[in-house]
């Protein structure tokens, strides 16, 4: 991983996938996790240009392009595209089109930086993309019996007191390719640890959701996290969310 991308990288990004609902005053979510640079697959005709991979992407650091390349997989092959500007070439395009949807594309930019030192020298700026499916992985037995889920097999079994003020917990976990629950893991934990195994118990006995799907039937694995209590917690930030685009 290259400096500039380690500089402006976070590492996940997380979409509303329901409303917050409420248990005695208590809040709760489940929100979906997005990388931090991902594109949805039918938006994909759309890409013209490196801001249109990535709208962060600084341009304006750049006075002069030596290379820009786009590699990914297709048909199980890597394959690489070069282009000499931030707008896109018919190749790279292409490439990007028909990627393959289990594996993320690839940017490395060579360029001369905008500025006034007198050796300037070239600078090399990388990051990856995530296509992102059609279908998002969804609770099979629909979003309010979800609800009702989380709040037989988890809130009523949170005393008042424990979660209050901006307290925080996060429980993150994995829908399979099958629609099973996997990687189950304690991201934000309680002030009682009884509280985090008793979550995680519950979500690993959740039944099976629909898992999510690109539009050629391709199944993908998708992130989620349950949060308990005040989204307004600093700490919110330690699990790299943004708002759905």
């Amino acid at each position: 991983m290259k400096k500039n991308q380690i500089l402006l990288i976070v590492l996940l990004s997380i979409g509303c996938a329901f409303n917050s609902f409420a248990q005695n005053d208590l809040k709760f979510e489940i929100n979906k996790v997005l990388p931090f640079i991902s594109i949805e697959e039918n938006k994909l005709t759309e890409i013209n240009t490196l801001t249109d991979l990535d709208k962060r992407y600084p341009i304006s650091w750049v006075r002069e392009y030596i290379s820009v390349e786009i590699s990914a997989y297709k048909n199980g092959t890597k394959t690489t595209a070069s282009g000499i500007s931030d707008v896109l070439n018919q190749e790279q395009k292409e490439l990007i089109r028909l990627a393959d949807r289990s594996s993320d594309i690839a940017v490395s930019v060579m360029y001369i930086p905008e500025n006034s030192l007198k050796n300037n020298t070239a600078q090399q700026y990388d990051f990856e993309l995530t296509i992102m499916p059609d279908e998002n992985a969804v609770y099979s037995e629909g979003e309010a019996q979800l609800i009702q889920y989380l709040q037989k097999n988890c809130m009523v079994n949170i005393e008042t007191g424990n979660i209050t003020g901006y307290d925080l917990t996060a429980i993150k976990f994995t829908i399979t390719e099958q629609g099973h629950i996997s990687d189950i893991q304690v991201a934000l934990p309680s002030k009682d640890t009884k509280i985090d195994e008793m979550l995680v118990a519950a979500i690993s006995k959740m039944p099976a959701w629909k898992p999510a799907e690109f539009s050629n039937g391709l199944k993908v694995k998708q992130n989620f996290v349950l949060t308990i209590g005040n989204m307004d917690n600093c700490m919110v930030n330690l699990l790299n969310i943004r708002p759905m685009e």
